[in-house]
């Protein structure tokens, strides 16, 4: 079993109640967004990669992206046959961190996405350089499309394993539910499983499971964490849950809820 946790810590601190979580489930796998601070009792234990998300003036945020294994990590970096979504992908390196490892002789490639919930600057792209990467419903270009055209650079089949989780603020009830907001959500997931990847969650329960608590009104309707898998490990899916009953609303942990995904 490989035991995957997929979870946006809200900057998290070292000495957050959060990792207490970790610690009881002990995943052999966590994909962590806006981590604050990594306690040494994790430091020890576990293989750590980390990186600063980005703003959009290309400024570090004050917290990290983060994938954490109990096997060592080889960190690489998604590319694209188009030149200016190349430049994109360096400049979210620190919002899609990419790296392998290797489980029970598998070799997995993993990337923990903290997609910013900002438009792509698109000024100076000719308007035939933009066909195929942005979406047909959309007037703008978003990160999600970035990550997309560099997962289709990497031709995901069933002969490779890949974990793509973790905030991608992108969930299907958009396009219903925010007069206004951005369209073309389900279209990028749409995108996503064209790559050869399906999502566990949403699979697993054959329907919609909202991971997130708006911070307005305090509703908790929409998922915009998502757990992509490749065939080949979706092929041994054995559950993708939330957990929703150990506070971490309640507590203020988080206004995310965390993914527990378990492949056989």
């Amino acid at each position: 079993m490989i035991n995957v946790l997929t979870w946006n810590m809200r900057r998290s601190a070292s000495d957050s109640k959060s990792w207490e979580v970790i610690r009881k489930v002990s995943p052999e796998i966590c994909l962590l967004q806006e981590v604050g601070g990594i306690p040494n009792e994790i430091l020890n234990e576990y293989q750590i990669l980390q990186q600063k998300a980005t703003n959009k003036n290309g400024i570090p945020q004050k917290f990290s992206t983060v994938i954490i294994s109990k096997e060592p990590l080889e960190q690489f970096r998604l590319k694209s046959s188009i030149e200016w979504v190349s430049n994109q992908l360096d400049f979210f390196s620190g919002n899609f961190l990419s790296a392998s490892t290797i489980i029970n002789h598998k070799k997995i490639s993993l990337i923990s996405v903290y997609a910013p919930a900002w438009i792509v600057d698109t000024e100076n792209i000719d308007h035939k350089d933009l066909k195929g990467i942005k979406l047909e419903l959309s007037k703008d270009v978003w990160p999600t499309e970035i990550l997309q055209n560099g997962l289709e650079h990497e031709k995901i089949s069933i002969e490779n394993n890949w974990i793509i989780s973790g905030d991608f603020n992108n969930s299907s009830t958009f396009d219903i539910l925010w007069p206004g907001g951005p369209k073309g959500c389900q279209e990028i997931i749409d995108r996503l499983y064209a790559l050869n990847l399906k999502e566990a969650l949403f699979e697993h329960h054959r329907k919609l499971v909202p991971t997130f608590r708006n911070p307005k009104g305090g509703k908790i309707i929409h998922q915009i964490d998502h757990v992509f898998l490749s065939e080949g490990l979706f092929a041994n899916l054995n559950s993708s849950i939330v957990l929703d009953d150990i506070g971490v609303f309640e507590d203020s942990l988080s206004d995310h809820l965390p993914i527990l995904t378990i492949i056989k």
